[in-house]
């Protein structure tokens, strides 16, 4: 009788630590079925990431916080997702920046990061992209005096020019001129202090990211120059998003083409009443 008791206490406990085990496993698959959507809606939560360096897109205002038109699109899909759950949704807003962009993203630690990312094949390996929401390009930033010793038109061997390593630029731009002597730097602001102290004759960037830097850093953009007028690359940015989440995709896709962001894209690019007006390549 004493053995048979035992033997009850101890299969109870084995099936008690089975029915354990398996409601784990039950939540577990749970988690990991879960949409981002999902996810967004049970946290009442939207992290995102956004840069503090590529004026106007992110960048760090008088009042210590990041503005830029990226923020405000980020917030336009924050108020989207309030109306689709019906519940306050709380911005999570940290800085992205070309070292971590990438990472946060394939990390879960952000949801979307909307910057001046440009969209490439390769990157589509790592991340998922939104469909474009700028278009721009390559260009030159030299000072306007010193325009015509920098020829793009000529292989510009030995002109010093400043760039941020592991961009499309420094991808593409030293493939044209190999023949240039390359000077790389952690951000634009210092690419433009090297050409302002006359260490280098062009900063190469994206052409919206070389004008954002001389508004911002507060320069006479007189004294400044874009060369060529017409960029030399394509570049199409998209919001960065995780991979395999086809619903929060189509969700954020369906932002940027809608009359809204239309509307915050005129209050910063329009040419004639816009915060930073803007002529973008066709």
């Amino acid at each position: 009788m004493i053995l048979l008791k035992k033997w009850a206490i101890a299969t109870m406990s084995t099936l008690s630590a089975a029915i354990t085990i398996a409601m784990l496993l039950q939540i577990s698959s749970a988690a990991i079925a879960e949409t981002l959507l999902q996810k967004i809606e049970r946290t009442g939560e939207l992290n995102a990431g956004a840069p503090q360096d590529s004026m106007p897109f992110g960048f760090v205002g008088k009042d210590g916080k990041t503005q830029g038109y990226s923020v405000d699109l980020i917030r336009l899909i924050q108020r989207r997702l309030e109306a689709k759950f019906n519940i306050p949704i709380k911005l999570n807003l940290q800085e992205a920046n070309v070292d971590n962009r990438f990472k946060i993203i394939e990390k879960g630690e952000v949801d979307l990061m909307c910057g001046s990312t440009t969209i490439t094949q390769e990157r589509l390996e790592r991340v998922d992209f939104s469909v474009p929401f700028f278009i721009t390009g390559a260009q030159l930033l030299v000072k306007l005096s010193q325009i015509k010793q920098v020829d793009v038109n000529s292989t510009l061997k030995n002109i010093a020019i400043a760039f941020i390593p592991d961009t499309t630029t420094d991808q593409i731009l030293r493939q044209i001129y190999p023949a240039a002597q390359w000077v790389p730097v952690k951000t634009r602001q210092a690419g433009l202090a090297k050409l302002n102290e006359g260490k280098v004759k062009a900063v190469a960037s994206d052409g919206i990211l070389l004008i954002g830097e001389v508004v911002g850093g507060g320069f006479d953009p007189a004294k400044y120059a874009i060369t060529p007028r017409q960029p030399i690359t394509t570049e199409l940015y998209g919001c960065i998003l995780p991979k395999n989440n086809p619903e929060w995709k189509e969700f954020v896709d369906t932002i940027i083409v809608s009359p809204e962001n239309v509307k915050i894209q005129d209050q910063w690019f329009n040419l004639d009443q816009g915060l930073f007006p803007y002529l973008r390549p066709k």
